[in-house]
């Protein structure tokens, strides 16, 4: 009777990852994968050593927490070290640097994260700034007794109904926006019947 050949058993694709050597960047390691007949992109690469890193972090806080030595009464204080900056924090320090060259001074002083999120840490700081400025726009509506005086309109949130009007009118010229205008209200005036 003839025997059955057991087929050649497929590596486990996080196994492979993970047994590769760290410092092999994303595209050698799906490069080296593909050599062995594995399909798999830079994402699965970059979800796979971080989790191991989440892994060994939490493996390494409690085997710390587990094994603290005994105090004795002549163990000397420990310093608490001075209160560390956010990654956030850091990107703002240096706004006059281009992106790249604050990944290389974070680099340099320990700090590790790539040049996507400094314009994201960017972006939101300027967001940030431009809702302040129109919040703060609408509250500098001059009023006496309650009312808003008349050389000043007075502000209040516009829709986006209403921005889209501002924009036709501004693209084909407000004569041409308030002739449209004029058609449609006619229009709906006919079909209610007025």
């Amino acid at each position: 009777m003839p025997s059955k050949k057991t087929p050649a058993k497929i590596p486990n694709r996080s196994d492979f990852i993970r047994a590769q050597p760290a410092t092999l960047t994303p595209a050698d390691v799906v490069a080296k994968g593909k050599a062995q007949g594995l399909k798999f992109g830079r994402s699965l690469v970059y979800m796979v050593r971080g989790a191991a890193t989440a892994k060994k972090g939490v493996a390494k806080k409690a085997i710390t927490t587990t094994s603290a030595a005994p105090k004795t009464e002549a163990a000397k204080p420990t310093v608490t070290p001075a209160k560390t900056k956010s990654k956030a924090d850091f990107v703002r320090a240096y706004s006059s640097l281009s992106p790249k060259e604050v990944v290389e001074k974070g680099k340099a002083e320990g700090v590790k994260f790539d040049a996507r999120y400094v314009y994201r840490v960017r972006a939101m700081d300027k967001t940030a700034r431009k809702a302040k400025r129109a919040a703060s726009k609408m509250s500098t509506t001059t009023a006496v007794n309650g009312v808003a005086s008349s050389d000043t309109p007075a502000v209040r949130p516009s829709s986006s109904a209403e921005n889209l009007l501002r924009a036709v009118a501004a693209e084909l010229g407000l004569g041409r926006a308030v002739e449209i205008l004029q058609g449609e209200r006619a229009r709906v005036r006919g079909l209610m019947g007025e």
